[in-house]
């Protein structure tokens, strides 16, 4: 699967207000069959933060995740699933494998990257070999998020 590019020509300023310290800007991208589906950029004084939505390899992720400080990425493995070709097929036009992540952060480059509503169909989520399929092309942090967890964003 390639990196698809959805129709929006670049990414747009959604929302400026004073309860939120800086813009939030947001573009298309593909998430397979189910459309509209989005990333979200905020940028702050304190630092940037990018998420990725539900998507799959995107040139207008890149655009907006480019010069990120934290990069918030949603990821699947199917590696070893023994899962019907048909399924995986469906994942894979809809997703991006953990595999691949870090080579966007890297491309972005994010300071940080988060991997975010992880889908795991071997049934179990190994931290330490999720980490290290992440790291492969990436310089930065690499952090398996788990639910409710907090960071803080001040990287500047």
């Amino acid at each position: 699967m390639g990196r698809v590019t959805c129709t929006t020509p670049s990414p747009e300023k959604v929302l400026s207000c004073p309860q939120i310290p800086g813009p939030v800007t947001a573009t298309l991208v593909p998430h397979g069959p189910v459309y509209p589906s989005f990333a979200f950029r905020f940028d702050t004084d304190y630092g940037s933060v990018t998420f990725s939505g539900d998507t799959r390899l995107s040139e207008n992720l890149d655009r907006l995740a480019a010069g990120t400080d934290t990069l918030v990425h949603k990821a699947i493995n199917v590696e070893g699933s023994g899962l019907p070709p048909a399924f995986v097929a469906h994942n894979l036009e809809s997703h991006v494998e953990v595999q691949e992540v870090g080579k966007i952060a890297q491309k972005a480059g994010a300071t940080r990257l988060v991997l975010s509503h992880l889908g795991d169909h071997t049934g179990v989520i190994d931290e330490a070999k999720w980490k290290a399929w992440a790291q492969d092309g990436y310089d930065g942090e690499v952090i398996v998020g788990r639910d409710l967890q907090r960071l803080v964003l001040a990287t500047r």
